[in-house]
């Protein structure tokens, strides 16, 4: 059922330019569905105590550590109840040129703050606490600076199915609102959204993720509201115990302007723990009026 979901979402959606990404939305109910048929008829032979906000999950049970980062797609896991995720680009910086004017953006510290309330949700908190921006709209020019806290988003997830048990994938709903708290740096009005995430086990040591996600986005220079959407997909592989490396496809297309934006992401992620990860990594831009970024990222749970 899941994965007749996934498909008529898919099929009622995309519009001729969204055609391109079909497969990767007929990909996703094709895994969904067979990973909740095979939750349906396998006995959880594993099944452990419900566990609750104020009855944290042991950390002797703690799931492995699926951050939603360092890309664009997130993981079909949650928190485990009871227990503090953060994931923070410690540093980041994009560099591009839109309409003519290039454009610079120091991040730092832009950090999600996670809560596991119960078995198959979590409630987050983004907080991009400090962004410098750079705007050069004619060459050999002095750029317009803007800094500032930036503004501040809720996020609720909630998985399907895989969180546990014995099914190699796992399936989750994320919705989100970002509220206009950043002044110059922020985006400039309210915003709203909501993610389809699927991680499927391809092999002990490699996992596939792949999402279908839209928006409703302000634009601050326009003041108007648009619609976007974001199709991704990242695969990650572990060379060892402690090396671990990512390649992720991400795209948004944008509704005003019927135009895709194309990214390559890739870089090495080093597991120092089985509560904290650290990850390198590089947006490369495969088409035009796309951001160059770079980044240094910092995953910790208690």
């Amino acid at each position: 059922m899941i994965g007749r979901a996934v498909f008529a979402y898919g099929a009622a959606y995309a519009t001729p330019p969204l055609m391109k990404f079909f497969p990767v939305l007929l990909l996703t109910g094709a895994l969904a569905g067979a990973a909740s048929q095979a939750v349906a008829q396998a006995p959880d032979s594993t099944a452990k105590p419900r566990y609750t906000l104020f009855q944290p999950t042991p950390r002797t049970q703690l799931r492995k550590l699926h951050p939603d980062r360092p890309g664009i797609t997130e993981s079909g896991f949650t928190i485990d109840p009871g227990h503090l995720q953060v994931e923070t680009n410690l540093f980041r910086v994009r560099n591009g040129r839109e309409d003519g004017t290039r454009r610079r953006e120091l991040l730092f510290n832009q950090a999600v703050v996670k809560l596991g309330v119960s078995e198959q949700t979590d409630v987050q908190l983004v907080v991009e606490s400090y962004t410098i921006e750079k705007e050069w709209p004619q060459e050999n020019t002095a750029p317009a600076r803007n800094r500032g806290f930036g503004d501040l988003t809720l996020r609720v997830k909630r998985n399907i199915f895989g969180d546990d048990g014995p099914s190699r994938g796992a399936l989750a709903v994320a919705t989100f609102v970002r509220m206009p708290t950043g002044g110059s740096v922020g985006n400039g009005g309210w915003e709203a959204g909501v993610s389809v995430p699927f991680t499927y086990k391809l092999a002990e040591t490699s996992e596939l993720s792949v999402q279908v996600r839209g928006n409703w986005e302000h634009d601050r220079d326009a003041g108007q509201h648009f619609v976007s959407f974001m199709p991704a997909a990242t695969v990650n592989h572990d060379l060892n115990k402690v090396l671990g490396v990512y390649a992720e496809l991400m795209s948004n297309w944008d509704t005003r302007q019927a135009l895709w934006r194309t990214t390559l992401n890739v870089g090495p992620e080093l597991t120092l723990s089985e509560n904290c990860q650290l990850d390198f990594g590089a947006g490369l831009p495969l088409t035009r009026e796309t951001y160059r970024e770079f980044f240094l990222g910092l995953t910790l749970r208690r």
